[in-house]
């Protein structure tokens, strides 16, 4: 009989069955070392002349069942990357212009740009850009245009329409007769076509003032003021988000549509695999994927209270996985710290750095060993599983997963102002209907102002002649920052919102704000639950890998504030005052 045959016929004494049958149901307990005599050096010494103790210990440890081979020293990656070719905003079945995508292009900045408003922008920014046009000419030495630019395109006066933006008459009042308008700028360039504008023509030297102008105009139009083009717009109304796709440089015409994205950075889960892409004419045509053989040191893996891998080495106290606190039925995290300690040191760390602005799949992965040996690491194999479960790959409709890790062109660390307009849409109960009210808007002059501040509507004065004791109301009035959300049918038994408009001395009360100035907007019913929604337009600012600078006026989606109360109330009567 040898050895591991006796070790396993050894009796198992009276006192453990006890334990063993006493726990009902089963449950998991630590073995700890004893020691007979109290004593327990002799047994962590591991004397080498005990040669049963140490059969044990490899019998105990698998040691029997163990071959040689070598340790692996060097890994060898195979990379395979796809750039991006092209971009489409908007939803697919919309089939909006599909677009180049240039390589140091930032998809956020081009998913979130707004497509320009027809008003231009603000007074603030028409008088800092008409400034930064000044300065750049005069920067250059082209001196002659400064009196010519502001008398052509004087700022213009301040919007009656918005009484309440108080910064815009200021604005108009100490900057009217110093800078030019450049908006109107703009336009006047954009007009001329090839032709020289007449201020250009009277420069000191009208080739620089023109190259000047050009360079302008390319940065105001880039950044502060974007052409109206309904054809580049991301966002869907109805639905409160952005949608776009991407197209790769490939043969299939791979795609990747983001079906719901609701601003911020643009990241790989942002994306899914689009069923059957049809091929899409635009875009540069690309060199087609490349590929990157990359030959790295074989790192092992190292956390906080791994398993010493020699006997004789002090392990650290400080994390301490033995003590783990776990109940019975707390499998998934015994089974981690089973995987952590018994197959901790079979791992090892292998950073690869993949291309920006591509879709990288791992073609290959082998190791070479103390030996000289070389092995390929196969890819794992869910095909015995009936689930399907992959981390950092992008999903497919049929369930199964892009073997790719994609880094879409984002910008790092972008700068976020404060909103410059925010819509709450709400539920009220009371009412029985949904609103959207204009928290704060973005004024004549460009600034932020809150519209809580405007007068409320006047509580109603009962009247007090003769002839009735009782005043009949049809409907109570709103504040003008709430515009109502109007419940159609859609057919099926759907239904959506339809912005209306309460009347107001005969009039319809208006939205103020670029969020609901499209007309008609028309929003989902299921996008507005009983937690709301707030939307906000903020001023982003990023960086590309040049250090060039690219800002924008991106939209973001965030939780409500809850239900809340309009104060509109129908059929109404109220009790007259009695004649004095």
């Amino acid at each position: 009989m040898s050895i591991p045959d006796l070790i396993s016929a050894r009796p198992v004494l009276d006192s453990i069955r006890a334990i063993i049958a006493s726990l009902n149901p089963p449950a998991f307990t630590r073995l700890e070392p004893q020691s007979v005599s109290g004593d327990p050096v002799p047994g962590l010494e591991a004397r080498v002349h005990d040669p049963l103790w140490m059969l044990a210990r490899q019998w105990q440890l698998g040691e029997f069942h163990g071959e040689d081979s070598g340790t692996p020293i060097a890994v060898h990656v195979s990379t395979e990357s796809t750039a991006l070719k092209s971009w489409q905003p908007g939803d697919a079945s919309a089939e909006l212009p599909v677009q180049s995508l240039a390589g140091d292009a930032l998809l956020d900045a081009l998913v979130e740009r707004e497509p320009g408003q027809r008003d231009g922008p603000g007074l603030r920014l028409r008088a800092e850009a008409g400034a930064q046009l000044l300065d750049d000419l005069a920067d250059m030495g082209v001196t002659g245009v400064r009196d010519s630019l502001i008398a052509a395109f004087p700022l213009p006066p301040p919007n009656p329409a918005d009484p309440f933006d108080l910064q815009a008459p200021r604005l108009a009042g100490l900057l009217t007769g110093l800078v030019p308008d450049a908006e109107s700028i703009a336009r006047n360039l954009e007009t001329a076509g090839g032709t020289t504008p007449p201020w250009i023509a009277g420069a000191s030297n009208p080739a620089t003032a023109s190259n000047v102008a050009a360079a302008w105009l390319a940065w105001y139009r880039g950044g502060i003021s974007p052409r109206v083009n309904a054809n580049a717009n991301s966002w869907i109304d109805d639905r409160l988000e952005y949608r776009f796709g991407v197209t790769l440089d490939r043969a299939d015409h791979a795609e990747l549509r983001a079906p719901l994205f609701e601003g911020g950075r643009v990241d790989w889960y942002t994306f899914d695999a689009a069923p059957n892409p049809p091929p899409r004419d635009g875009g540069a045509e690309g060199n087609g994927p490349s590929r990157r053989d990359i030959d790295l040191m074989a790192t092992p893996l190292r956390f906080a209270g791994m398993p010493a891998d020699r006997y004789w080495q002090y392990e650290d106290g400080s994390v301490n996985l033995g003590m783990l606190q776990s109940q019975p039925h707390d499998l998934a995290r015994l089974c981690l710290v089973e995987f952590a300690m018994v197959y901790g040191n079979d791992w090892l760390v292998v950073p690869v750095d993949i291309q920006a602005n591509a879709f990288t799949t791992i073609t290959d992965v082998s190791y070479t060993t103390t030996f000289g040996e070389r092995f390929s690491v196969l890819p794992s194999n869910d095909a015995g599983r009936s689930g399907k479960f992959a981390m950092f790959a992008i999903s497919q409709p049929d369930g199964s997963s892009m073997p790719a890790v994609f880094l879409p062109p984002s910008g790092q660390a972008p700068q976020e102002g404060q909103p410059l307009e925010e819509v709450l849409f709400l539920r009220d109960e009371v009412a029985a209907m949904c609103w959207a009210v204009e928290r704060v808007i973005q004024g004549p002059s460009g600034d932020a102002r809150n519209r809580g501040g405007e007068p409320r509507p006047q509580p109603i004065a009962p009247r007090t002649d003769a002839g009735a004791e009782l005043d009949y109301i049809l409907v109570t009035q709103v504040p003008d920052n709430w515009i109502p959300l109007v419940t159609i049918a859609l057919g099926n038994n759907a239904i959506a919102l339809r912005k209306g408009a309460m009347l107001k001395a005969g009039a319809p009360v208006l939205a103020r704000g670029a969020l609901l100035r499209p007309t008609p907007l028309t929003i989902q019913d299921e996008e507005v639950p009983r937690e709301g929604v707030r939307v906000r337009r903020i001023p982003v600012l990023a960086r590309h890998a040049d250090g060039s600078y690219e800002r924008w006026i991106g939209r973001r989606v965030l939780v409500g504030r809850g239900e809340g109360s309009s104060g509109l109330m129908f059929d109404s009567a109220i009790r007259r005052n009695a004649p004095r």
